[in-house]
């Protein structure tokens, strides 16, 4: 048994005996976007990025003005976003997150599966896969079961996700996510 403590104690602080610190620097750029092919993405600006007239990061008030009254209101708490709330529409659902100030919610997400609801540059609900790659570039989807993801992501001000939904080669649902919102 003492062999296997000396033993033990030998190989984790041995190695650390002649251990010397060297600074390392980072040269990876900054700006990233996830896809499998970059090269041929169109670069998505944050600006593009919405569905049915909200953008992430729009007040609670421009989302009501623009949609009306929602179907259904909850409220809750992640713990990644804080207090949250949840307006629900026919065909689509904006989360928003409490701000610096108690009572101002801002969105942080958008899910629409209605198609009535377009992003900025047109693409809505039941669109080709086609006409999605030809808006926003070509790259490699990821397959959940019988239905491909095309995750578009830009990283300014925050990690931003766009990912389409793609079923029988047509567009089922869109979400817009700010991670670090």
């Amino acid at each position: 048994m003492l062999k296997a403590i000396s033993f033990a104690v030998a190989t984790v602080i041995i190695p650390f005996a002649n251990y010397t610190h060297s600074q390392a620097i980072a040269t990876t750029p900054t700006t990233y976007q996830i896809s499998q092919n970059t090269a041929k993405s169109a670069k998505i600006t944050y600006d593009r990025i919405g569905v049915g007239g909200i953008k992430l990061s729009m007040s609670e008030a421009q989302v009501r003005k623009i949609l009306g009254k929602p179907l259904q209101v909850s409220d809750s708490f992640l713990g990644a976003v804080g207090k949250t709330r949840t307006l629900k529409y026919s065909g689509i659902t904006v989360e928003l997150g409490e701000g610096s100030k108690p009572g101002s919610y801002n969105v942080y997400q958008i899910k629409a599966n209605g198609s009535n609801y377009a992003t900025p540059d047109g693409v809505k609900i039941g669109d080709s896969q086609s006409k999605l790659i030809k808006t926003y570039g070509k790259i490699k989807p990821s397959k959940n079961g019988n239905v491909s993801l095309f995750n578009y992501s830009i990283s300014n001000p925050s990690p931003t996700i766009f990912i389409f939904t793609v079923k029988n080669s047509k567009v089922i649902e869109i979400e817009c996510l700010d991670v670090l919102s």
